[in-house]
């Protein structure tokens, strides 16, 4: 006979301790100068991010997030199968030597103006000096001294300036624009991959760049949707945002009219944003900001709050909602101006979702991802758990079903309701399944999301109180 003992077993589970919180927490895939392609890299701070992956689109957007929300960011360097390329030079003034670009490529795109400030009669008198912008002569960088070789590497660009032997001018400008190196959708989807392997959560993935053209979009949307959708069903939910290809309203418009998708944002236009890399004023893609605007709100917050204010960073709009309308009603997420205010907000966030959809708008689709972790985390508390059934029909007991739906919505309102991002929940447990024969047991659960006022109609005029009766 065993020696009597008093033991003791410390039960788990019993707070009911919710899912972690991936709220503001963005993941990127992009191209940039430096890094490994296809490497799990999460950053906390501008400096270490950039000593990382150097420049390039990846950095410049991930930049501006870590900026705006505080972070962190996750990244994934994806590989560049089309390399970036130059326009052609221009040459504004009556010098004679010729800049050519042989042996460089761009990490970026840019748009850049080469100054000449004091001239020469070739590079190897040592007299000429210059400046560069890359952001079309918004702002430039510091008077440089031209090495005798005529040979410069625009530090951090990719961009090496070959100028002939031959006299310079100064006021002279050399112009030509680049594109920056792109991936196609087989290196997205390696790139995605790497970040669902990863157990590290996210609430949004952001494929950085702007497609070429109609058909680059809609085979980047595509891939985004079905990893997405593959993610979701193997219970990693998140949404997904990316930019559409630059071109008219019209073809933009045809271009993504069969486009569908409950996860997928679709941006549109570019904006003049305030490198954090550089200091430039470079073109970007609109999803930049709209990712960072994402990342700093609550999770059920619509990206256009007037209230939360206008987006930092951005200086002008090459396309604004408000004076050229029609993409927002296509579903594109856009920037605009409105008036009155100063600044540029969100128009709406946007999910390219059907018109019946319920996850049009990007604060519904991250408050179900939220209450799916929670409730799935909840339901699994009680996988291969037993409950006492009734005799006559082998139906849960209701204290049993009782106990079940007070723990889940214990969890789901601590998630939800209680950090203000829905106004109310409800769990049911389904009280006629006869457990015994099916093992299955049902529940519901229902979301009651915040209400957002997107349209005030409102009327002024005088009154007389004279005239008014007492």
């Amino acid at each position: 006979m065993p020696i009597p003992a008093a033991t003791l077993s410390i039960k788990d589970g019993a707070l009911g301790i919710v899912p972690p919180n991936v709220n503001g927490i963005v993941a990127l895939v992009g191209t940039s100068s430096l890094g490994t392609n296809n490497l799990f890299y999460s950053f906390s701070d501008v400096q270490t991010l950039r000593e990382t992956l150097g420049t390039g689109p990846l950095v410049e957007a991930a930049a501006h997030i870590l900026t705006i929300s505080g972070g962190p960011v996750y990244c994934v360097k994806a590989n560049s199968s089309t390399a970036g390329t130059f326009g052609t030079v221009t040459r504004t003034g009556t010098g004679v030597s010729v800049l050519t670009l042989t042996g460089s490529v761009p990490v970026d795109t840019y748009d850049v103006r080469v100054r000449i400030v004091t001239g020469g009669v070739n590079p190897a008198a040592g007299t000429t000096t210059f400046q560069v912008s890359l952001d079309a002569g918004r702002t430039f960088g510091p008077l440089t001294a031209l090495p005798a070789s005529g040979i410069f590497a625009v530090p951090n660009t990719g961009i090496t300036l070959n100028f002939s032997a031959a006299t310079l001018v100064a006021l002279d400008v050399y112009s030509f624009t680049t594109t920056g190196p792109s991936y196609n959708t087989t290196d997205l989807n390696t790139a995605v991959d790497v970040l669902l392997a990863d157990p590290r959560e996210w609430f949004l993935l952001y494929a950085v760049g702007v497609p070429a053209d109609a058909a680059a979009t809609q085979g980047v949307f595509a891939a985004l949707d079905s990893k997405l959708a593959a993610a979701a069903n193997a219970y990693r939910y998140a949404r997904g945002l990316m930019q559409c290809f630059t071109g008219t309203d019209s073809a933009i418009i045809a271009a993504v009219a069969s486009l569908s998708s409950t996860r997928v944002m679709l941006a549109a236009g570019l904006a003049q944003l305030l490198s954090v890399v550089n200091g430039a004023l470079n073109d970007r893609p609109a999803a930049t900001p709209i990712a960072a605007r994402a990342a700093r709100v609550e999770p059920s917050e619509d990206l256009g709050r007037v209230a939360s204010g206008s987006l930092p960073g951005i200086t002008s709009l090459l396309r604004d909602e408000f004076r050229t309308p029609g993409l927002d009603d296509a579903g594109l997420a856009t920037l605009t101006s409105i008036v009155g205010l100063s600044g540029f907000f969100v128009g709406n966030g946007r999910i390219k979702a059907a018109p019946t959809s319920d996850f049009q708008l990007l604060q519904f689709g991250r408050v179900m991802d939220i209450a799916s972790r929670t409730v799935r985390q909840g339901m699994l508390r009680f996988l291969n758990d037993s409950v006492r059934v009734s005799a006559t029909t082998g139906r849960i007991r209701e204290e049993d079903a009782k106990a079940i739906e007070a723990y889940i919505e214990g969890q789901l309102r601590a998630t939800t309701t209680t950090p203000g991002y829905a106004s109310d929940v409800s769990v049911v447990v389904d009280r006629t399944v006869n457990i015994l024969s099916t093992q299955r047991l049902p529940v519901r659960f229902r979301i009651v999301p915040l209400g957002y006022v997107k349209f005030i109609d409102g009327e002024i005029g005088f009154s007389n109180p004279a005239l008014t009766p007492v």
